[in-house]
């Protein structure tokens, strides 16, 4: 009696065994791969339209899915790379699924600033003679424009997204001066010649404008 039991109870596992009844489902989740095409910037921004292309693939069975979302919104299929083209700040989720229902979940961040900063001389102008601050137009038919003496050349630079990180100052193609801070000007020190003068502002994602006048006569013998 006790040998048919036996035989019977090695029958039962034989044909679980032989059905798939007792196999071990496969629990490892697809491996779940992201790249970025972009020009770089600064301080890990992206200075040009971006693409993000997704790979999803598993050894043990086939991907059933790969979905992302972006900023919290509805998934979506992935078909085909992503095309990001506006500025602003972006949190991209990832997830992909094998057919035995194993998921793995991804996420990334993303700063994206093409738009150069805003710049102008406040101060300043083509055009004119300043003498020590006096601003005098000139009677000359070519209206060169000149610096007498002391002088503070002042700009309005700013950022809107990753905002302005500094202003550069240049006579001809050699800067002179460097300011963080606002307001952004440079004092003319003791000068004599006719030069290009820039002010270039730069903000943190590596963007940068400028404004010019050129030919300027300076004449600044004061220390």
């Amino acid at each position: 009696m006790v040998m048919k039991k036996v035989v019977v109870v090695i029958g039962i596992v034989v044909l679980l065994v032989s059905t798939g009844c007792l196999e071990k489902k496969e629990e490892n989740p697809p491996t779940l791969e992201f790249s970025v095409d972009g020009e770089e910037g600064d301080g890990g921004w992206y200075i040009s339209d971006v693409e993000v292309i997704l790979n999803a693939y598993d050894n043990e069975s086939k991907i059933k899915e790969l979905k992302y979302r972006i900023n919290g919104e509805m998934w979506k299929d992935y078909i085909m790379p992503l095309q990001i083209g506006k500025d602003g700040f972006y949190f991209i989720e990832f997830k992909a699924t094998d057919a035995n229902g194993n998921e793995n979940h991804q996420n990334m961040t993303l700063k994206i600033d093409q738009t150069r900063p805003k710049i102008n001389f406040t101060n300043f102008e083509s055009g004119y003679i300043y003498f020590r601050s006096w601003k005098i137009i000139t009677p000359r038919i070519s209206r060169d424009t000149m610096i007498i003496g002391d002088f503070n050349i002042r700009v309005n630079a700013s950022d809107t997204l990753s905002k302005l990180k500094k202003v550069e100052f240049y006579m001809g193609n050699t800067m002179v001066y460097e300011d963080s801070e606002k307001p952004y000007e440079w004092e003319i020190k003791q000068t004599v010649g006719i030069y290009n003068i820039t002010a270039v502002a730069f903000d943190h994602a590596g963007n940068h404008a400028s404004a010019t006048i050129d030919e300027v006569q300076i004449i600044n013998l004061w220390r």
